[in-house]
């Protein structure tokens, strides 16, 4: 009897070690998973935050005159010359349709036109995309700036933008989804619009 008794108490232990190490496991993946989707977020914010951090602190490079050619809280247009080659190109920034290939309903494109390149479309999690203009007093410009004097008067941007991955991560304990976010925000001082 007391055989029996020992092998039923080594397979409820070995069940119960089983479990846990499968629960281990899980949280483990789980854990990866939630990694590797923060990682990417992470990457794709620093990237496109140099990018456009890069082109608006061009704006107006060899070209005074016009420099902003519109501008309201979730696109820019302006010119530059961004390769310092003696060619003035337009850029646009915009934010562009839903993406439906994410599970992410939130998600947007984000569109940067550039006359004489390709239009880039960057699905890159863009959940959040805002863009505000100050004075040189640092006093904030109301939107939309739709006169020649109102854009003249622009000497900085500040940028907000909240990107967020395509897919959900589930937390078993509270049983809810979310999605992994990282926000950048920055305000910018273009040389040539101080001058």
């Amino acid at each position: 009897m007391s055989i029996i008794l020992d092998i039923i108490a080594a397979a409820v232990i070995g069940g119960i070690m089983l479990i846990s190490i499968f629960t281990m496991m899980g949280n483990i993946n789980q854990a990866n998973f939630e990694k590797t989707l923060s990682t990417n977020v992470q990457g794709n914010i620093i990237t496109l935050a140099r990018i456009m951090e890069s082109d608006i602190l061009k704006i107006g490079y060899h070209t005074k005159t016009d420099a902003i050619q519109s501008a309201d809280s979730t696109n820019i247009a302006f010119k530059s010359d961004l390769t310092n080659s003696g060619t003035i190109v337009s850029v646009q920034y915009s934010l562009g349709d839903t993406v439906n290939s994410t599970r992410n309903t939130n998600d947007r494109m984000l569109i940067r036109q550039a006359t004489g390149h390709q239009t880039i479309n960057a699905n890159v999690g863009m959940t959040y995309l805002q863009f505000a203009y100050f004075d040189t007093l640092g006093r904030e410009l109301r939107c939309p700036l739709n006169t020649k004097v109102r854009l003249d008067s622009i000497k900085a941007i500040r940028i907000k933008i909240r990107l967020e991955s395509s897919e959900p991560v589930y937390s078993s304990l509270s049983n809810t989804a979310a999605y992994q976010n990282v926000y950048w925000e920055k305000t910018i001082y273009p040389r040539n619009l101080n001058q």
